[in-house]
């Protein structure tokens, strides 16, 4: 686990290996606000830190297991408001159906009670724009610190070019979303998985032009009578360990059936 400062806000960066595979993940805390709680898997290290700190209130970037893991924690023992995208709220009641692998890398998520979110939302020292950023998935939201200019992305970028998708997300509506953020004055952007990126607004452009270059291929292909699973081997013809470990719930195929869709 590392502890990192970046002016007056705390990120806790912790490293989760499974069956060969790591992946970096991170919650955030400024002002009184915890952003996400991180997964089950890391209660041991999660709860000292949240016992630490003076959480006020938590903001969920969205409903997925490794940003929501410890919130039932959270829910039970700090008795502080936890808020998400109205559209993540009955995501949160229930228990997630989780593939195996998801449940191996990263721990169950129990139930807990979250709030809506509305546009706005104000920390005694800041004011945060709530934007509602799917793609990733339908409750995504990004935090804009209006005072800082910073903007907290959750999992809208984590990389500059995905070579591989989600079946659960969607190519057209990630540019779209990436779209909307590029309106807001930032330039640090902060990631769940990435870290705190402070020239963020090249490398969400960036991403922008590779995920446009990527859908102009594909619907040029497509157009040009070749099947899905042409275009993916041509575009991507290589595959990922993250491919068979996820039984192709992770793959490049998605890339190309979200744009065509």
């Amino acid at each position: 686990m590392n502890i990192i400062s970046y002016d007056d806000l705390v990120q806790a960066e912790f490293i989760n290996k499974f069956a060969g595979r790591q992946l970096l993940v991170s919650v955030y805390f400024i002002d009184g606000l915890l952003i996400d709680t991180g997964p089950s898997k890391m209660n041991e290290k999660l709860i000292p830190l949240f016992n630490d700190w003076k959480i006020n209130e938590v903001i969920l970037t969205h409903h997925h297991e490794d940003h929501t893991g410890t919130a039932r924690w959270i829910q039970d023992n700090k008795k502080v408001p936890i808020y998400i995208h109205e559209t993540g709220v009955n995501s949160c009641n229930n228990r997630m159906k989780l593939p195996f692998y998801r449940k191996m890398f990263w721990g169950e998520r129990a139930p807990f009670e979250a709030q809506p979110l509305g546009n706005k939302f104000k920390t005694p020292n800041y004011t945060w724009d709530i934007i509602h950023s799917p793609g990733h998935s339908h409750d995504h939201i990004v935090l804009f610190n209006r005072e800082k200019k910073w903007l907290f992305g959750g999992d809208l970028y984590v990389q500059s070019r995905p070579r591989s998708l989600f079946a659960f997300e969607s190519i057209p509506e990630i540019i779209s979303s990436l779209r909307l953020i590029l309106t807001y004055d930032f330039e640090t952007y902060i990631c769940s998985h990435a870290g705190i990126i402070p020239n963020g607004r090249k490398v969400i452009k960036d991403k922008l032009a590779y995920l446009e270059k990527i859908q102009q291929a594909v619907l040029s292909m497509h157009e040009n009578g070749k099947s899905n699973r042409k275009i993916r081997k041509e575009l991507f013809p290589k595959s990922h360990p993250m491919n068979y470990f996820s039984l192709f719930e992770n793959s490049p195929i998605h890339i190309v059936n979200s744009i065509l869709k």
